[in-house]
């Protein structure tokens, strides 16, 4: 048998097979690797050149600025029982305003401390006229001992006199002075409420309830316009912080949404800076920082951002890169310390 000819022979293209077809890439799939491409592309030039706001986020509650103004307990200044309740739980006050009234467990305790008293003030009286007569004594047994008409023996014996009614004069006077304490104190039957504020809770009961002097009676807050946030912050980030700095803080209640590299687009956060930074931590690592409201920024009323509503805030560090960002965090090292403002370097000159 004859070969074919080159005329003869049929030139078939590679579309023609099917093992080639079969490992062809669709187009669907090198438009998606392009679409990678491209992204990647982007990202890379965004990790080069978007800013990147560093931030160290930090739980805690709402209080008040100054220790006074915070939550108090009122306490039994004197052991007795509960006679009258003047408030209930949610009640408001104003300062010196009776909260409760106490007596002795001895109902005739004021009139036996007055008996007590007056006994001790005539043992007193005694004492100061036996010291006078002591004393003139004295004088006359050294101007007759001077004068060689009485022995040293009287004169001894007279000093010993005096020394004795100057001990009971001393005695009687710590006795009376403790006795006044006493009876100051079963005096002050009324406890008072020590500033204005709210009654947030008080014991139950009265008549039979007794109490011991230093027991809490009621817890009150006082009403403050002076708040401020306690937040805790991570060890790692507190060197990295100074006071003045600006603090971004959402309030639980308020919605709100925090960006934490773009603080400048939030929605519904509010504005603070760092009042105080503590020196020591909290035991567990915690550090606490105070943070006061800023003045371009006006914190809810008091009435309805009350003492103890949780929050949550961003410490505002340093500004960065997005790409230097991520490769910090990757690598576990520290954000970028901002430099004190101005105002907070010269108040810490002028404590210096």
């Amino acid at each position: 048998m004859s070969e074919p000819s080159f005329n003869e022979l049929k030139i078939e293209s590679k579309s023609d097979h099917r093992s080639y077809q079969l490992t062809e890439i669709p187009p669907v799939l090198k438009t998606i690797a392009r679409n990678l491409i491209g992204f990647l592309a982007f990202w890379a030039l965004a990790l080069l050149f978007v800013p990147w706001q560093q931030t160290s986020l930090g739980f805690g509650r709402v209080l008040a600025y100054s220790p006074t103004e915070r939550q108090q307990s009122i306490d039994a200044p004197v052991e007795g029982r509960l006679v009258k309740w003047f408030v209930q739980e949610g009640s408001v006050v104003g300062k010196g305003d009776p909260i409760v009234e106490i007596t002795d467990n001895d109902p005739e305790i004021l009139n036996r401390l007055k008996a007590e008293r007056a006994a001790v003030e005539s043992r007193l009286d005694a004492a100061r006229i036996s010291l006078s007569m002591a004393k003139i004594n004295l004088d006359r047994q050294k101007s007759l001992f001077d004068q060689g008409l009485s022995s040293r023996r009287a004169f001894e014996l007279a000093t010993l006199e005096y020394a004795k009614y100057m001990t009971d004069q001393a005695n009687a006077k710590t006795e009376l002075v403790r006795l006044e304490t006493r009876l100051a104190r079963q005096s002050t039957q009324f406890v008072s409420a020590p500033r204005g504020g709210t009654i947030l809770r008080r014991i139950a009961g009265e008549h039979s309830v007794l109490v011991k002097s230093g027991d809490s009676l009621a817890v009150l807050v006082p009403d403050t316009s002076s708040r401020a946030v306690e937040l805790l912050v991570d060890g790692i980030d507190v060197s990295l912080m100074h006071i003045g700095q600006e603090v971004q803080l959402q309030f639980e209640g308020w919605p709100a949404i925090q960006f934490s590299g773009w603080p400048s687009i939030a929605v519904g956060a509010f504005s603070g800076k760092i009042a105080i930074i503590d020196a020591a931590d909290d035991g567990d690592g915690k550090f606490r920082i105070l943070i006061s409201p800023s003045e371009a920024d006006h914190w809810p009323s008091s009435n309805l951002l009350r003492q103890g509503v949780r929050a949550q805030g961003l410490v505002l560090l340093g500004r960065v890169k997005l790409g230097y960002e991520i490769w910090r965090r990757f690598n576990g090292f520290p954000a970028l310390r901002t430099a004190p403002a101005a105002g907070a370097e010269k108040s810490k000159k002028g404590k210096a």
